[in-house]
Formats: C-alpha cells, structure tokens, sequence
C-alpha cells in the first residue's frame, strides 16, 4: 500500500518500513525509514538509541526519512520516530553490526603519485585492539601487502589508520603506482573490497583549448616513445607527439587539446621504443563539449518551434541537429570554435548564422519567416470576428517545392496573424462564414514580402437584399420596421417597408437574425441567410388578424355601449354595438388581456387572458349583472326581486285560498 494511503488509513506515530529490511548496518551506512505521524505537517526526529540521526516535517503525515548509521558500538538499539509536537513516539528495533572500510585519497592519481588509506573498523568491541592486512592489486597482477596495528577501539567502537601506499609498510618493494588502471584494495581479503584508479592525465574530462598534463613513470633512462590520441568513434587519429623519458624513466608532457578534437570518448596511448613496460599505458579521456542553446526567432523576434536546425563543426565537418520547441530553443553538445548554423522550415532553408563557442551559450539566429496579419472588414471598413479562414502555401524555389496548408478564425478584434508564414511563397486564404467562402476574387498574397509584419486585408462583401412584408392574409405592411443583425458579428442594419410592404437594402455576407416591427411593435422574428443577392418574402402571420369580442350577461344576453380594451402587442379600445359586439381589425396577436367594461357602473367589468393567432371571437361574460331592456341590473338585486314577487304571490294566493274556504264553511252552515 502507497504511505500516503497508510498514512491516511491510520492516523497515528508508527514506523511502517525500514530499508535495508533486516534493520542491521554498520556505522556510516544508509538507511530509510518510512512511518507516519500524528500532525498534519508536523516535525519530526529519528533516533538509533539516544542518538537524532535526523529530523524534518512530514508531507502530510507521511514520513520518508534517509540517515546514515553514527559511529556506535555493535549492538542491538532502539529505533525512534518522534513526533515532536506532541512527544509521542513510535519504536522498532536497529542493530549496529561491526563494519570494515578502506577509504582513498584521492581516489584517482597519476603515475608515480601515492595515495593514502585510511583503514577503519566500526562498531567493535570496546577495548579491543584490531589489526587488519591491506592487500593492493596492481594492473600486473602483482599483490603487495601491508599488515596493520588500528590501536584499540574508541568510546564508540571505532578503530583507525592511515597508511600511504607505496611505501615501506607494503611488501614486497613498498608496492607501485607506475602502471596505468585500476588497483583493487582488500581489507582482510573479504571484509571489504574497494578501488583506486591511476592514470597518465590529470583529468578524464576536457574541453577543446584546455592544457592536459601527461605524467607517465617507470619507463627506461632517456626512453624514447611516441604518443597517439585517438578518437575512439572513428579511429582517427587526433595528435601524435614524440616525447623522451627523463633520467628517471619520467615522461612529462602537456598537450593543448587540439581544436580538431571530436565531442566524445578518445584514447590516448604511450608507445615506448625498445623495452615496452609490462602494462601498456593507456587511458581514455572524454571532450565533453558545451550545453549551448541557439533561439531560433522570425523577422518579428518572435520565437518559432518546429524548425530544423543543423550544426556544422568547421574544425571537424561533424553535423549535429535538433528541432526547436514551443520556446524556439534547439539544444545542442557544441565543442569550442566555429561552427555554422542552418534553419530548415520544412526543408526550406530560411536562415543561417556562425558563431563561436567558447562556453555554455545562448545563440541567436533570425530565419525569413514573417508574421502574415490577415484582418477581414466589411465594405465599410467594420472589423469582422470570428471569420474562419483556410490558408494554403505554395514555395518554389530551384528544384525544391512545397506546399501546405493551416487553419485559423479570426479573434474579436477581426484579425489573425500566422506566426512563422515563409517570405517569398504564395498563399491563398479562403475567408468563410457558415462554411461559405465569400473572398474567390480577393485570396491571393503572392510572394509575401522579407518584412516583420505583413498586412493582409480580405473584405466581406456586401448584398442586395428585398424583404417583402406582409401580414395574416398576405396583405402588405407599409412603415414596418425591419432590423438585421449578423449572427456571429453583431453587424446591424435596419431599414423600413414603403407603400408597398417592401424594403430593399445591403448588408454584409452572413446570417442574420431578423426582428420586423409595426409601431414599436415585433410582429416577427426569424433568421435569413444572405449569401448572394436575394429577394425574400417575411409573412408576419400575428400583423392584421380580425378580432370580435362579444360582451354578455350572465344569462348570455348581448350587453351594448360596453368599453373593450386589448392589452397586449397591440393597445386599443372600442365599443360593443346593439349585438354586444365590439370588433378590432388589423390588431397584432399573441398573448393579451381583453377587459370589458359596461358604460356607466364601475364595477360592472370582466377580464380575461388569451392568446390570439387567428380571426377569432372572443366572449367576455360579466357575471354580476344583468341586460334588462338595455339596463344593467345587479343580478343579486334580480333575485332578490324575484325572491319577493314570488313570496307576495304566494302570500296572496295563500289569502285567496283562506277566504274562499271561509266562505264555504259559512254556507254550509
């Protein structure tokens, strides 16, 4: 599981991993410990017994902590982390076993030059004296040997020695350092095993122009030889020298790498006259070369990717390239001198340069590529966006020709610059609105000019166009008022229907939302695409509908003289005749509130919402009254009036009824 998710899983101090796994090392050792802790970004300690070995702050509650073993004496001691905010700890074991080194310096010398070990024990017993046998290995196979009293152990555990090798402590002879290679250093044959280098230079790594010291030894009194330097890639040789040895069998030379050296690996070897020495000396050396960086920008000094760029060494006719990325760099491993540069588009040579190196650099080199600003307007000169725009190359020069294509929109602004367009071609661009080209006679740059910038205007060019206007029944709508806007632009035009319900007018290629309005009033909306000259129809089919509006009682009795008021696109008012009918002719439908009101009495009025999209009759009953001989009653007062004629007939007829039964009676008696 990653420590992230343990340490999300289980919040807490704990020790979750210790590498090397065993949890034993001897002192000077690495070790890695991996845990957690309990505070979010917390500090923490990591200690071998009472020992911090390290400390820091935890990402997140994970630990991931590296430290070498101290010098401690052998044994078996508590691993601590500590989370210091809150002292609390977690623990696990770490055992410090006995450790045995030989360390050297330097760790690579020339012929002749001695080196010096310092022979360690670590983490042994305390008050034990140690010794040790070294054992050096030279290139011929010869071992020489020294044995070697380290004294007791510290406090620590720790016992100690140098010894210079060559010297009198080895045999046999105090030992060599006159051969060219490595010599193997053995503590006790096993317990440790470790390595110097002796070679003829002073360095591995140079640079063209540095002077390199050769110090060779062990050759015969005034020895003649011969020096050769070699490329190891090519087998060329590079240099050859004629050197003598001293009276001492000491060959001393300095060599000035030279500036036809090659980047890379190179060899470099001594061949004496006569007696050869048992080991050949021989060594290999590396011309490292420089990080050099060449800026590739266009005439604008703006920086251009994707370029090819070659280098030519003029000492050595090496070619090296490397394409430039987003920031217009092209690295190269350059060694001191001159070198040519080229830049390729497209195979395309567009620039070239020569410069220097002496070091790591920065270069500069400035192709024939021009920033094409391409910007689109209407016939009036109004800057149109997002115009999309197909751009085609063509390059022919000599035998080489391209061609190519890209693709770009114009910004807000109405223009678009193609960065990096190549003087000299030709290129046709395609200006399109809803994947309609509108520039075939104005697409052509040809042989575009050496220049930073160069300006392209493309127009958009304008249309005829004829609107007919007409309502519901087809009749024609003068004075309507008609408004054009481009969809993706926002150009506006606008224009009105004379006598015969038309309106011709130019606008700009493109699709446009059209609005037609009839007294501040739309009676439409639609879109139309102007794309040639055209002649369009608009049918408003809600301009000129025939509207009735029968005012009733609430028995459904015509009500004459009402006031009808339309509350919607249209505002207008009229009144009912005999029949209870008011009309409107030639309203705007669509949503509105008809409101009826009687002449005369307030609260005898009726509302209602409809939506109207065709001649129609519309009933408004008012409820609360009553037609009575062209008089409006309340109908409340109608019942009660009612209510009282019947309940006096019923009394009378009640009276009628008792008098005549009176009657009877008395005739009977």
């Amino acid at each position: 599981m990653p420590l992230d998710a343990i340490a999300q899983s289980q919040r807490g101090v704990s020790i979750v991993q210790i590498n090397p796994s065993k949890g034993t090392g001897p002192a000077g050792s690495n070790v890695n410990l991996l845990g957690t802790i309990s505070t979010l970004q917390g500090s923490y300690q990591v200690l071998i017994g009472k020992t911090v070995v390290t400390s820091g702050t935890a990402d997140g509650y994970s630990v991931n902590a590296n430290f070498t073993v101290p010098e401690l004496l052998a044994a078996t001691y508590a691993l601590t982390l500590r989370d210091t905010r809150i002292n609390v700890n977690a623990t696990d074991q770490f055992t410090v076993i006995t450790g045995y080194s030989i360390s050297t310096v330097p760790a690579l010398v020339q012929e002749g030059t001695s080196v010096t070990f310092s022979v360690s024990v670590t983490g042994g017993q305390l008050g034990i004296p140690y010794g040790a046998t070294v054992d050096v290995v030279s290139p011929t196979g010869t071992t020489y040997i020294a044995t070697i009293n380290l004294g007791t152990t510290n406090g620590k555990g720790t016992a100690s020695k140098q010894v210079t090798f060559p010297s009198s402590d080895f045999s046999p002879t105090g030992g060599t350092t006159d051969y060219c290679g490595s010599y193997p250093v053995k503590f006790n044959q096993t317990l440790f095993v470790g390595e110097f280098k002796v070679n003829i230079l002073d360095s591995s790594f140079y640079h063209r122009g540095q002077t390199a010291s050769i110090h060779a030894t062990g050759y015969q009194a005034n020895q003649a030889a011969t020096i050769i330097i070699n490329s190891v890639k090519t087998g060329a040789t590079i240099d050859t020298i004629s050197v003598a040895s001293s009276s001492d069998g000491v060959i001393d030379k300095s060599w000035v790498v030279s500036a036809n050296t090659p980047i890379g690996d190179c060899s470099i070897k001594i061949t004496p006259d006569g007696t050869p020495k048992s080991v050949s000396d021989r060594q290999s050396f590396t011309v490292v070369g420089y990080a050099v960086k060449v800026q590739v920008i266009s005439l604008s000094d703006g920086p251009v990717s994707n370029i090819l760029v070659e280098t030519l060494d003029a000492a050595t006719g090496a070619r090296s390239n490397a394409t430039t990325g987003a920031n217009g760099i092209a690295n190269f491993n350059l060694e001191r001198g001159s070198h040519a540069l080229i830049a390729f588009w497209n195979d395309v040579n567009v620039g070239e340069a020569n410069i220097t190196v002496t070091g790591d650099d920065t270069h500069t080199l400035r192709c024939r590529l021009t920033d094409m600003k391409i910007i689109v307007k209407t016939e009036d000169g109004i800057a149109l966006p997002f115009v999309d725009l197909d751009i085609k190359y063509r390059y022919q020069s000599g035998s080489i020709s391209r061609n190519g294509q890209v693709s770009g929109q114009t910004d807000p602004s109405g223009s678009y610059t193609l960065t990096s367009a190549l003087a000299g071609a030709t290129y046709d661009i395609a200006a399109s609105l809803y994947n309609q080209v509108f520039n075939p006679s104005n697409n052509s740059v040809n042989n575009l000019l050496t220049q930073a910038t160069s300006e392209v205007t493309i127009i958009c060019p304008s249309k005829n166009v004829t609107l007919d206007i007409t309502g519901y029944s087809r009749q024609a709508i003068p004075e309507a008022r008609i408004e054009l806007v481009e969809l993706s632009n926002g150009v506006f035009y606008s224009a009105t229907t004379d006598a015969s319900g038309s309106a011709t007018t130019q606008v700009t290629f493109g699709m446009y939302r059209l609005r037609v309005y009839k007294d501040n009033t739309i009676i439409n909306e639609t879109s139309i695409s102007v794309f040639s000259n055209s002649h369009k129809q608009v049918h408003c089919a809600l301009y000129g509908i025939h509207l009735s509006v029968s005012v009733v009682d609430l028995f459904g009795s015509p009500i004459s003289n009402a006031n009808v008021m339309l509350n919607g696109p249209t505002k207008v008012s009229s009144i009912t005749e005999n029949s209870g009918i008011a009309k409107f002719d030639n309203i705007i439908g669509g949503n509105m509130q008809i409101i009826a009101q009687a002449q005369g009495i307030q609260d005898a009025s009726q509302a209602i919402t409809v939506n109207v999209n065709e001649p129609t009759m519309v009933q408004v009953k008012i409820e609360r009254y009553v037609a009575l001989g062209g008089t409006l009653i309340q109908a409340s007062t109608l019942i009660t009036i009612i209510i009282i004629i019947i309940a006096v007939i019923l009394f009378l007829a009640l009276e009628v009824y008792a008098k005549k039964r009176f009657k009877g009676t008395a005739t009977v008696a």
